[in-house]
This record gives C-alpha cells, sequence and structure tokens, in this order.
C-alpha cells in the first residue's frame, strides 16, 4: 500500500501541501507519479518521495469532481478557477441534461475508486487515471485546483492515526458496508480508512465552519446511492472532532436511514462535548 512508503511531518504540514494547478495536470501528474512507484527498479528514496508526493495530491481527485457533481445535480454555475458557493447562489435543478448529471455521478463514484486503487497501488492503476482524464468534460481539465494547508486536516491524514481507527473498529466487532465521509476534510484519510476496513466509501460536501453548510449536502443521485445502505452498517466519518458540532449534526441526518450507525473521527480534542463512537487519537491545546 502507498502509506507503507509516505514518510512526513505529519505534525507540521509540509510546504507542498500548498499547491496551486490544472485539474487535468494533476490527472497527468498522478498517473506519471504512480508509474514511478509501481517501477520495481525505483530507487527507494526517489520512491518514497513519489509516493508522498502521490499521498498528498490525490484527495484532488474526488474533490474536485465532487464539487462538479454538486454544480450539475443543483443547476449551479460552473467556475473555471473557484468553486462556486453552494449557500449563497441560486439552485436551478434544470439547467443540465439528465445524461450530464448522469456522468457527473459516474465520474464522481468512478474517481473514488481509481483514487483507492492507487493507495492499493494496483497496476492498472495508471491506465485508469489516464481513462478518467480522457473522460472528464473539457471544462474540467482547465480548472484550477488550489490546495491550503491545514494543520489539524494533515495531522488527520497520519497513515498510524487512521489505523489506529480502524483497529478500534474492528475490536467491537463493528464492520461497515459503507463509509460516509465528511468532505472535503475527511476525503485523504477516509480513502485509506475505507481500505483498511474493506468497505464501500462515499462523500457527501458538510462544511459547517469552512462553507457555512446547515447540513449534509444531499441532491437525488446521493439519495439513490445511500438508499442501498439502508438495511446494512454505515460510518459517518470527519477527520478531526474540534467541537464536534459537524460529526453530530451528520449522525443526527442519518438517524434511521441505517440499520446501525457509527460515527468516527481521527484526532479528537480532549475537551469536545461530542465523543465519535471510534476516534484515532485525543489531541491538546498546541
Amino acid at each position: 500500500m502507498i502509506t507503507d512508503l509516505v514518510r512526513a511531518d505529519f505534525w507540521e504540514p509540509p510546504g507542498e501541501l500548498g499547491f496551486e494547478t490544472r485539474f487535468g495536470d494533476l490527472l497527468k501528474d498522478a498517473e506519471l507519479t504512480a508509474q514511478f512507484c509501481l517501477d520495481p527498479r525505483a530507487p527507494r528514496p526517489e520512491l518514497v518521495q513519489a509516493a508522498t508526493h502521490l499521498y498528498i495530491r490525490l484527495q484532488a481527485i474526488p474533490s474536485v469532481l465532487l464539487n462538479y457533481k454538486i454544480c450539475v445535480d443543483f443547476g449551479l454555475p460552473l467556475h473555471p478557477t473557484q468553486y462556486i458557493d453552494y449557500v449563497r447562489f441560486e439552485k436551478n435543478p434544470d439547467a443540465y441534461m439528465p445524461s450530464t448529471r448522469k456522468l457527473a455521478q459516474e465520474l464522481f463514484l468512478e474517481s473514488i475508486d481509481i483514487v483507492r486503487s492507487a493507495y492499493r497501488l494496483k497496476p492498472i492503476c495508471p491506465m485508469r487515471l489516464a481513462g478518467l482524464r480522457a473522460r472528464i468534460p473539457e471544462f474540467l481539465t482547465g480548472f484550477l485546483y488550489t490546495n491550503t494547508p491545514d494543520k489539524y486536516t494533515w495531522r488527520a491524514s497520519e497513515p498510524l492515526a487512521i489505523k489506529a481507527v480502524a483497529e478500534k473498529v474492528k475490536k467491537a466487532g463493528f464492520a461497515p458496508d459503507l463509509i460516509v465521509g465528511a468532505a472535503h476534510g475527511s476525503i485523504r484519510p477516509a480513502l485509506l480508512l475505507a481500505e483498511l476496513l474493506d468497505c464501500e466509501l462515499y462523500f457527501l460536501r458538510f462544511s459547517m465552519f469552512k462553507r457555512d453548510d446547515e447540513q449534509p449536502i444531499r441532491s437525488a443521485s446521493d439519495e439513490v446511492y445511500l438508499e442501498r445502505f439502508r438495511s446494512k452498517k454505515v460510518l459517518l466519518f470527519d477527520e478531526d472532532v474540534a467541537k464536534g458540532r459537524t460529526l453530530k449534526a451528520f449522525a443526527t441526518c442519518f438517524q434511521g436511514q441505517a440499520a446501525e450507525l457509527r460515527t468516527a473521527s481521527v484526532l479528537r480534542h480532549y475537551l469536545a462535548p461530542f465523543d465519535p463512537d471510534f476516534v484515532g487519537e485525543v489531541f491538546y491545546d498546541d
């Protein structure tokens, strides 16, 4: 797995976390880096550097396609350089053709599966990354993706801490059929957690503090997907819990929509009033 090769200081965000690139270029870079990581002749130092680079950047792929899906599902305008403010823009669900909405959902699901194959360093993942780049709408290849470092999201991306969550879930005898991550911060750690727990993975945008979301953003396509798990076990995931308002509200919104519902986070502040069912590490003030 790629995380076996990753070496980084997870206490402080590295400079490489702050980057800006066209989405098409990001996909091409991921494809070439994955090819290098799969080369058995690659020198160990360069291999570690490439794996760490890939781990940092892969989360951008489902992140961009989730935002694209939201815009298409709710009839929001598409902007080549910035995410559209869902809260403050008027919605027009009929703005896009049903075929466009269908493709947006397919690309989103495909992006999650492709990145998971890259986490596993499956030989087919470079080809799948190239295929995704060929399939996305031309508009998206030019989308300017900007990544801003967040120290707690980065700390929650530490593989050992994510493995600690997985072990606690397994020890409790809870085997989720699905993890639903509160995007976008949860994307990188949730991808690894889903691999460790061998279950399906889905994301809903839910950002109470950075994006002023009052509840998880759920479209008709989301409802269709989630309905499959109404009689199954679902794990709701947020990467860190400072106060716990987001994860608590997430759980409230999902009540009655799964046979068993649990919550998890990688990090939890020791004073947070909400305590998830599973926590990797408790953190204190710096």
